[in-house]
């Protein structure tokens, strides 16, 4: 390695490795654990090489090093997606301080900071996520100043006061800008890697695989309700319609997939779907998916622009929702949907169960649809009989190949799937048309914000029914075994042994922490509802609100008048400060004397001292000697005894010595 000296200002060095370490520390939970790691050691290297107590690094033991983080990334990602290009800027970002040799390579780096900083929002852009985001920049910033005048001296701050300066006038202006600048949309909009394993609600089920998804205290959604909130029974956020099942797992049929595009859109001319009753209103922020389809309560009339409804009743839109999304809906409690009738191949494929699947489950159905005098009475006798004799519970027997064989008479304990299932297979074995709905149910009210707040651990699944006359009709058929998992929540239909498996056991456990995390949450969604999720409408209708027009003509013309009176209200202190900062009267005056003498052709020479520059004058100029005299004399006194001195002496003697001049 190479002996060769890296002279950093100390300070310098110290902010930057400071700010290095406030930047990479949001990361650490994204980044692979080698890089971080790698970003420790090139730290702790770096200050003490700047100490001398270790080597510096040489030119090729530095490529080396490129070459083994490049093929370190190479090995951890198989994809150029977005963690993969991430980590390459931060490897960038710290191996840049194993080559700083002078001031322009700390201003390189810091500049490549600010880009790493912008990836932070890419992970969180809740509030605090974007306070923490700022505090990197200002201290970001401050290093840049630090690096400019080269060191801090002890006691004094002048950059950090000069920063908070900058940003304090530079404030105004952000926000005139973000409030009343035309919008066109996101420009902060990064495709999600796939690969980070988002959870949510699937486009399959088997059994355990809800239940596994309670486990986690995730937020799924949030809705904002214009006045009444439906009752917890009422709370069924649709999402996908499953109707091919293979043995052991639900899917959706080529009919129902809207991921694939090969459904069908119901359209309003087709008059299957008709709603009455009660309406809602309703705002849904959803959290990132990765997937296309999004939830609502059944069933919607209207929704937000660029958003579909299949004849599944699922909303959906071209792109997966890679960000936090907001949209409307309007839905009301009672419909029918596809009353009228089935086609012939939404009949078929609503029917259809594999052949030789569970054949104890086929008989006991087509016993019981020879008995039942109706559908309505097979439906019922079949909730009859599980409510009599089965238990709900998060950690059901494993089961075998003929799973609805299985669990309708040998372990007669599962969770909501394990319902959905068998009720839809038996069903279809007993002729009647049914399929499988996934989604959530439920939710809690956030007592601070009146919202509606819906957790994977509230994820449900219940099936559907096609009744002549009645179209497709829920039917749920948890309800029967465990009602308080409807009417309160899955919180209150558990023992203490599966309580303790829902994600949310330590908030439940501590009150305070569970308070807290309200309050959070409510604050959160204030923040991403009226400021991450500030887009045209919500402007115009602020426009509306604030102007009474949202005229184009009008909001430039309010951008040019807020810019304008934005660099008064900037400019206006550095005026008024200058006037405050004036040297003393004297000092300026002694300033006027000297540029007058030189003038008249006797210029002070570098470093030459007050009392010997008049001497010098007035063996010049003799007829100047004993006013240079006086006037040095007043400004002495003034400067070095500080003694008072007239003002209009002083100016007596300059108007004397320029009249000097002309004689």
């Amino acid at each position: 390695m190479s002996a060769r000296h890296l002279s950093l200002p100390v300070p310098t060095l110290g902010w930057l490795l400071i700010t290095q370490a406030l930047i990479l520390l949001p990361l650490t939970v994204q980044l692979p654990i080698w890089l971080t790691g790698l970003a420790l050691v090139v730290m702790v290297w770096r200050l003490q090489s700047s100490r001398g107590r270790w080597p510096h690094f040489g030119r090729w033991y530095k490529v080396l090093v490129a070459l083994a983080v490049m093929a370190g990334l190479a090995a951890t990602f198989r994809n150029l997606a977005m963690n993969a290009m991430v980590s390459l800027l931060v490897a960038g970002f710290v191996l840049k301080l194993l080559e700083l040799h002078k001031p322009g390579d700390v201003r390189a780096l810091s500049y490549l900071g600010y880009f790493v900083i912008g990836t932070q929002l890419l992970y969180t852009s809740g509030f605090v996520g974007s306070v923490y985001a700022l505090l990197c920049v200002l201290v970001m910033t401050v290093t840049l100043m630090v690096n400019h005048v080269g060191a801090v001296p002890a006691g004094q701050f002048k950059p950090i006061r000069k920063v908070f300066m900058m940003s304090a006038q530079a404030l105004p202006i952000m926000l005139a800008l973000f409030f009343l600048v035309p919008r066109i949309g996101s420009l902060w909009t990064v495709p999600l890697n796939s690969a980070t394993g988002t959870t949510g609600v699937s486009s399959s089920m088997s059994p355990g695989d809800i239940a596994s998804l309670m486990q986690s205290d995730e937020v799924a959604l949030r809705a904002t309700f214009e006045g009444d909130i439906p009752e917890s029974r009422q709370l069924y956020w649709r999402a996908l319609v499953l109707d091919h099942f293979d043995g052991r797992t639900w899917s959706q049929s080529s009919i129902q997939d809207v991921k694939a595009r090969s459904y069908t859109r119901w359209r309003e001319s087709d008059r299957e779907l008709q709603v009455s009753g009660k309406r809602y209103d309703y705002e849904v922020m959803l959290e990132p998916t990765d997937e296309n389809w999004l939830y609502t309560l059944a069933a919607p009339a209207s929704y937000s622009e660029g958003i579909w409804l299949s004849r599944g009743m699922t909303l959906y839109q071209r792109d997966a929702v890679s960000q936090r999304q907001q949209y409307s809906v309007t839905t009301h409690v009672n419909y029918t949907n596809q009353a009228e009738g089935l086609s012939e191949l939404l009949r078929r494929v609503s029917l259809r169960i594999p052949r030789d699947s569970n054949p104890a489950t086929r008989t006991l159905a087509e016993q019981w649809r020879r008995q039942a005098p109706n559908d309505q009475v097979l439906i019922q006798r079949f909730l009859d009989h599980i409510q009599a004799d089965f238990s709900y519970t998060l950690q059901p027997p494993t089961l075998g190949e003929h799973s609805v064989d299985e669990f309708l008479t040998q372990t007669k304990a599962g969770f909501c799937e394990h319902f959905s299932s068998s009720f839809v297979f038996f069903m279809r074995a007993a002729g009647i048309p049914a399929r499988v709905v996934v989604g959530y149910q439920g939710g809690r009210i956030n007592p601070v914000e009146g919202y509606l707040t819906v957790r994977q651990l509230d994820a449900h699944a219940w099936a559907e029914v096609w009744l002549e006359g009645q179209g497709w009709v829920r039917v749920d058929p948890t309800s029967a075994v465990s009602p308080e998992r409807i009417d309160r929540g899955v919180q209150y239909s558990l023992d203490s042994a599966d309580s303790e498996l829902l994600g949310d056991a330590w908030s439940r456990r501590f009150f305070m922490l569970s308070n807290l995390q309200l309050r959070l949450d409510a604050f959160n969604y204030r923040w991403h509802r009226w400021v991450m999720n500030y887009d045209k409408a919500k402007q115009k209708a602020f426009m509306q609100k604030l102007f009474g027009s949202s005229a184009p003509w009008l909001m430039v013309l309010y951008v040019m008048a807020a810019a304008g009176i934005m660099v008064v209200l900037i400019l206006l202190p550095n005026f008024v400060g200058k006037r405050a900062q004036r040297r003393p009267f004297v000092e300026r005056w002694y300033e006027k004397l000297c540029r007058q003498l030189a003038v008249q052709g006797y210029p002070r020479r570098s470093g030459e001292g007050a009392r010997d520059y008049a001497q010098r004058v007035g063996q010049e100029a003799p007829e100047l000697a004993q006013l240079l005299a006086e006037s040095t004399a007043l400004f002495e006194q003034a400067v070095y005894q500080n003694e008072q001195v007239s003002h209009s002496r002083l100016r007596l003697l300059l108007h004397l010595i320029k009249s000097k001049k002309y004689r």
